[in-house]
């Protein structure tokens, strides 16, 4: 990994099509967004609905306990799941950060990587010390290997399925494995679900329900990637009321707008946005990776996500240079060595239109050649 790659490791995110739109003026609908994992469809029509209906609520303070939102979230959910397990945060990022600040000074942190950067940050941010544990190739878990990292010290265990930047998921059994593990030794066991609704197996495989009989576990979600909602700020977390409760007490006041609700719960009852997502997704990613992995020198990923990670095996090119060159088309892509772990022979490029996902590999395959 480069050194350039290291310092913007801590900066760096997919999705940055405002600064790209300033930086060379370009209008924010002319730019081929595939560097945020983003629902390419956008929202549903029935949330923008909400959000149009419910608009003049904005000059009233948020309810600072939502119960029946809270409610409707764990009907949605399922798997037993009740309005007691669930806390809300301004994105889930705000749950990222929230579950560090309850734990104890001076505590260390297992992360397998490549992973999403925050995890990182927020157990660096207050005195946190991270272990990382490097995944195999195939980004697979080596539950050995995570469990040899583990120490006295370490009080947190950070892992995200389905995987980022991979597209991998991970089998429950596989999972529930390192929650008795950290259970036994008092560590929580964080685990990010925000790509869960993508994957065909996701309710097979989320730990949802499984909050009832882990103290320790904490699952993480949002309505940013699948709903297309980035801009709404909405994100819940799941997890024993005990541990809920911790995480309220040092949760900020009035971090959810109200308008997120509403616009929430119309998108979980869009039953035709939620099926011609999944339908639309399924069938572009397949088309995709058979298209990438026909060019000469890229191979891409199996994913059960929006995304797709592609490796650079020619070494003709960088992912930094192909993003850039991609840029002056108007392109974003997401430049993988940023991820601790990944070096820039990677990069990974979000499920968008046939239209759009054509246009992307012909762009490649120019440049490459």
């Amino acid at each position: 990994m480069s050194g350039n790659c290291k310092e913007r490791r801590f900066v760096s995110h997919g999705g940055d099509i405002w600064g790209f739109s300033r930086k060379y003026n370009v209008p924010l609908e002319e730019v081929l967004e595939f560097s945020g994992p983003i629902n390419f469809l956008g929202p549903s029509p029935k949330a923008v609905e909400a959000v149009q209906k419910h608009a003049k609520l904005m000059k009233f303070y948020p309810d600072p306990n939502p119960v029946e939102f809270k409610e409707k979230i764990a009907q949605y959910v399922g798997h037993g799941v009740e309005e007691e397990n669930i806390i809300l945060g301004n994105g889930s990022i705000e749950l990222i950060y929230g579950i560090t600040e309850i734990l104890p000074s001076k505590f260390k942190a297992v992360i397998p990587v490549p992973s999403f950067s925050e995890y990182e940050k927020a157990t660096t941010r207050i005195g946190g010390e991270v272990f990382f544990v490097q995944l195999p190739e195939d980004f697979s878990l080596n539950n050995e290997q995570i469990k040899r990292a583990v120490t006295d010290d370490t009080k947190i265990m950070c892992i995200c399925n389905p995987h980022s930047p991979s597209g991998t998921l991970y089998a429950r059994e596989s999972l529930l494995d390192l929650v008795e593990f950290c259970q036994k030794k008092g560590i929580i066991f964080s685990i990010d679900e925000n790509y869960i609704e993508f994957a065909e197996k996701g309710e097979d495989t989320t730990l949802a329900g499984m909050v009832k009989e882990y103290e320790n576990l904490f699952v993480i979600r949002s309505v940013t990637k699948f709903y297309g909602m980035a801009g709404i700020r909405l994100g819940y977390g799941i997890a024993t009321p005990n541990l809920v409760g911790k995480l309220e007490n040092v949760r900020l006041p009035w971090s959810i707008n109200g308008l997120a609700c509403y616009a929430t719960l119309a998108a979980f009852g869009d039953t035709k946005f939620i099926a011609t997502t999944r339908a639309a997704i399924t069938k572009e990613r397949e088309v995709l990776c058979k298209n990438l992995n026909a060019v000469s020198g890229l191979h891409c990923y199996p994913s059960e996500t929006n995304f797709v990670l592609v490796k650079i095996e020619n070494h003709k090119i960088t992912s930094t240079k192909l993003k850039e060159e991609l840029t002056k088309e108007r392109i974003l892509i997401r430049d993988c060595c940023t991820f601790m772990g990944l070096d820039d022979s990677y990069f990974r490029v979000t499920i968008r239109s046939a239209k759009d996902n054509q246009k992307l590999v012909d762009t490649i395959k120019r440049i490459l050649e």
